[in-house]
């Protein structure tokens, strides 16, 4: 799961919006050309943009709300973005467990896996986030 994948619905936008004029749709038209060329480049060596490398807002608010003995600073000092990611989905009861899981299992068979701090770091914050809402559910 991602945070940086495309939204859905904005490609829906463009095609509920129709041209309403002629002029309009033949500036659509020279505008599908420059498309269509560009459909022919080698796209394959272009890089997607890079996560966020950083602490966004809403990671720096919930790590602010983690008790000091379950803060993960390797984590936050090796992989800002996974993070940030733990922090967007810490309340959703399908998506973080998964993802906690993800972290853990290497699927690719290529990984070399997180260093032993960073993973303490991520089974304490695992072992917190299902302690936290067994209580919930109580």
């Amino acid at each position: 799961m991602s945070i940086y994948g495309r939204r859905k619905g904005l490609m829906d936008f463009e095609e509920q919006h129709q041209p309403h004029s002629k002029g309009e749709a033949a500036s659509r038209a020279h505008g599908s050309d420059a498309l269509a060329s560009d459909a022919n480049q080698d796209w394959s060596q272009v890089r997607r943009a890079y996560p966020a490398d950083y602490l966004l807002p809403i990671s720096e608010k919930w790590l602010e709300a983690l008790p000091h003995g379950v803060l993960p600073i390797a984590l936050i000092a090796h992989f800002p973005r996974i993070v940030n990611l733990i922090a967007m989905q810490w309340n959703d009861h399908v998506t973080c467990p998964a993802y906690f899981e993800e972290l853990f299992a290497d699927r690719r068979g290529s990984r070399r896996g997180f260093p032993q701090d960073v993973r303490r770091d991520l089974s304490r914050l695992r072992s917190y986030w299902y302690s936290r809402t067994t209580t919930l559910h109580d």
